[in-house]
């Protein structure tokens, strides 16, 4: 059993799927302070986070809104999107697996804003 088959086989799905899932959490750090520094970022406990002063607040509260459940929602809104690019993109590994880490970043980002926008 390789890694490539007809279109895409089932151990590369799942190795991108997993990869989609730990790059949204992973980055979700980043992208909070991306946020904070650009926006605002909800710190619990405490005012926003705003300006680039407090972008290391805003990647230590997200790390708290991981640990809450944010992480579980963000790995698996990441596998699923790392799933469906492998489908997607076709046979190989290193395009799906670049695209899934691009895409898990873009979902982290897009819930961090959600996150700042809505607390």
């Amino acid at each position: 059993m390789g890694f490539e088959d007809d279109r895409t086989g089932g151990l590369t799905l799942w190795a991108v799927a997993a990869w989609g899932g730990i790059a949204a959490v992973l980055t979700a750090p980043i992208a909070a302070a991306l946020v904070g520094s650009i926006y605002r970022f909800p710190i619990p406990f405490g005012d926003n986070a705003s300006g680039v002063d407090d972008a290391v607040n805003a990647a230590l509260a997200s790390v708290f809104y991981l640990v809450m459940g944010e992480g579980v929602v963000l790995a698996a809104l990441g596998g699923v999107a790392g799933y469906f690019i492998a489908r997607a993109v076709g046979p190989g590994l290193l395009r799906p697996l670049a695209l899934a880490v691009l895409a898990a970043f873009g979902l982290t980002l897009l819930g961090a804003l959600i996150l700042a926008a809505f607390r």
